[in-house]
């Protein structure tokens, strides 16, 4: 199995940045597994060394795939330097292996379940980061505002001189109400003081306001854009609020075209495109030689 890339082979079964280095599970389908002929038919050596190659090839990038180079197979299956020892277990241990056009061997069924759990991967990783971007957001519009209200506490009077009149006039005004107290400054209010129905209208019309000014188009035809965008955001206000705000910095020149690809990214549904045809065409695929 050694030798330069055979460009004749099939393409690689698993796309090149599958990466699941660091995951600590690993599917093993025991059904298939132990009632199929790589364990009823291999001697305790090949089954152990295949079991070892199934995990390294699981760790390896891109994942599902092995070298073809024997040193390495033979390391990889804990043989270490023992080439020998491994020719002699190579075959049962492969079972199941395919060489692809990039010089590499592939399982299909490993290279399948690779690469669902790298595009679950990638979409919790997206996930985290616009979680942390909007909670970037939402600490730079808590601010608090700089304090503009005098000292409430009044300065002591100190004079011995103050006559009758002006101390009951004094006396009959009511004390000045505490700082607690006071009512808010003008734009101080912030979303927690909003009921939650309040707060998503208000987004709504910002985002309206935003689809309107990117577009040119009235208010009636935004805030129907809008309601396609928020359908395909999964209902996710932050989303695609963050969306527009990004199109209103950029200023694209086809913004509707711009803020659905960004949803389709966003969301899942872009650049996993190619992996979930990669899948569709495995689950086709009947039980396979070896498992």
């Amino acid at each position: 199995m050694n030798g330069p890339p055979d460009m004749t082979a099939p393409a690689p079964l698993s796309p090149p940045d599958c990466d699941l280095r660091g995951y600590e599970f690993m599917p093993l389908f025991g059904h298939r597994l132990f009632c199929g002929p790589l364990y009823t038919q291999c001697t305790d050596a090949e089954f152990r060394a295949a079991l070892r190659l199934w995990w390294s090839a699981w760790n390896q990038v891109p994942a599902g795939s092995l070298p073809m180079e024997d040193r390495a197979l033979a390391t990889l299956a804990d043989f270490g330097r023992d080439v020998r020892a491994w020719r002699r277990v190579r075959a049962r241990a492969l079972d199941g292996f395919v060489a692809c056009s990039d010089g590499r061997l592939y399982h299909p069924l490993l290279a399948r379940e690779a690469t669902r759990a790298h595009v679950g991967r990638v979409r919790a990783q997206r996930r985290r980061n616009d979680d942390a971007e909007r909670l970037r957001r939402w600490r730079g519009t808590r601010s608090d505002p700089p304090d503009t209200h005098p000292d409430p506490t009044p300065a002591k009077r100190v004079s011995s001189g103050v006559d009758r009149n002006s101390e009951s006039e004094s006396k009959s005004e009511p004390p000045a109400a505490p700082y607690a107290a006071r009512p808010p400054a003008p734009g101080a209010a912030t979303a927690d003081m909003m009921p939650p129905d309040a707060t998503r209208t208000r987004n709504m019309a910002a985002m309206v306001a935003q689809a309107g000014d990117l577009t040119g188009r009235g208010p009636r035809q935004a805030r129907a854009l809008v309601g396609q965008w928020m359908k395909m955001a999964g209902d996710d206000a932050a989303t695609l609020g963050g969306v527009l705000h990004d199109a209103c910095v950029l200023r694209p020149a086809d913004p509707v075209a711009w803020v659905v690809a960004s949803l389709r990214q966003r969301t899942g549904d872009g650049p996993a495109h190619a992996r979930d045809t990669r899948l569709a065409a495995w689950d086709a695929i009947p039980d396979l030689r070896g498992i």
